[in-house]
């Protein structure tokens, strides 16, 4: 009950219930400032009073919220202070304590301004007093009020003493500054921990994903190799054999489609739903455009039939380049697609950007994973993909279509 009482005590809390007490201490120290002053010498020494405690209240409350409005309220206490002395006034002591609290909240939560006027403040009051101190002693009946030993110590104390409020602030605000540090480390170390466990997962997740590859696919395109020959070879003898033989093939591509279908959500982590493909590709080349790259198509043949899987990888190798080419490149990039008999060749070329290095190899950090994440794409929708850096940065793909698939995996 106790752990769960300081935790609902958060700072934000905190300070929201101080904030009243501190009001109600700056209206208090107004009016004990009011009823403690002098009133004697007119009109304009009363006003002076009411200022001066009107001054220092609004400086105590505000003192934490609002440290640099509490130093002007101190200006104005000292300066109405000096006018007062004019009339013969003695200083308040409770103005020095509203002083004492203006000057801790200037070093404890102002900014660099407002400490250093605290500071100055604070060194100003130090000087004075000692100098009081040092030349104010008075003799009674020519033997001195205070002894040599006596005056000295108070020499020593009352300015330390003086000083005391700017160092309490500067104590609190190096308190608050470490808490807040170590915060933001373990902040800094659970996102670290956070990354590093997705990094991890993921790594496992491209290695599962690899490992399934090269032996389900391999074992699949096997499969289809040895059912499409045994066709031919049957095709004039047995027309049953070379249909089971056909349906075999079949099964076996439909399966070998599931299959990358499944390694590549294994390697992109991505949410169900639709994915895009060719219908969406010219709203992908046109918001190109509306981001201001200066996007020039080339398109060559009829599209062919491409599966779902090598649509995506298709339409998600060319938002990658063309991403890349807004990024890094010079603002203009020609994107170039061949659809042939067997295969859509895909070609995006860009210059590079005035004053940018572009990265000496394509597995450079500079460019993140998205290179990588094009070529493992590519190779799992049964194609290849290569890169060159350069002057010129250009990306080239070749995805086979549908009919050829068991061609292109032989």
């Amino acid at each position: 009950m106790f752990d769960s009482a300081i935790a609902w005590f958060t700072p934000e809390r905190r300070a929201r219930f101080l904030f009243p007490l501190e009001i109600a201490l700056g209206a208090w120290l107004a009016l004990a400032v009011l009823l403690n002053q002098q009133w004697w010498g007119g009109v304009l020494h009363a006003l002076l009073n009411v200022g001066i405690a009107l001054a220092v209240g609004a400086g105590v409350a505000l003192h934490r919220v609002r440290p640099e409005l509490a130093q002007v309220g101190l200006l104005a206490a000292v300066i109405g202070l000096l006018f007062a002395a004019l009339f013969g006034a003695s200083p308040n002591p409770l103005t020095f304590l509203g002083a004492a609290i203006i000057v801790f909240g200037g070093a404890a939560y102002g900014s660099p301004l407002a400490r250093r006027v605290s500071l100055v403040v604070s060194i100003l009051v130090a000087v004075g007093i000692a100098l009081m101190i040092l030349f104010g002693g008075a003799d009674v009946s020519g033997v001195r009020f205070m002894s040599l030993v006596a005056q000295v110590l108070m020499w020593m104390i009352w300015p330390i003493i003086a000083l005391l409020p700017w160092v309490l602030g500067e104590l609190v605000r190096s308190i608050r500054n470490r808490r807040q540090l170590s915060a933001t480390v373990a902040t800094v170390s659970t996102q670290r921990d956070a990354a590093l466990t997705r990094a991890d997962l993921e790594a496992e997740r491209t290695r599962v994903a690899r490992d399934v590859h090269d032996i389900v696919a391999h074992s699949l395109t096997v499969v289809i190799a040895q059912a499409d020959g045994a066709r031919y070879a049957t095709a004039g003898d047995s027309p049953a054999a070379a249909d089971a033989f056909e349906t075999i093939a079949q099964t076996a591509r439909d399966a070998l489609s599931d299959v990358r279908v499944l390694l590549t959500e294994l390697r992109h982590t991505q949410e169900s739903g639709p994915q895009p493909g060719l219908a969406d590709l010219d709203a992908l080349l046109q918001s190109m455009r509306d981001s201001g790259l200066a996007l020039e198509v080339r398109e060559f043949g009829d599209r062919g039939r491409l599966t779902e899987t090598r649509e995506l990888a298709l339409y998600r190798i060319v938002q990658e380049s063309l991403t890349n080419a807004l990024r890094h490149g010079d603002g203009a990039a020609t994107l170039e697609l061949e659809w042939g008999e067997q295969a859509v060749d895909l070609v995006v070329t860009n210059g590079a950007a005035a004053g940018h290095e572009e990265p000496q190899t394509p597995e450079s950090t500079d460019r993140g994973h998205g290179i990588d994440g094009m070529r493992e794409r590519a190779s799992l929708a049964g194609g290849e993909l290569s890169v060159h850096v350069g002057d010129v940065f250009r990306v080239r793909a070749r995805l086979p279509l549908e009919q050829e698939l068991a061609e292109v995996l032989t």
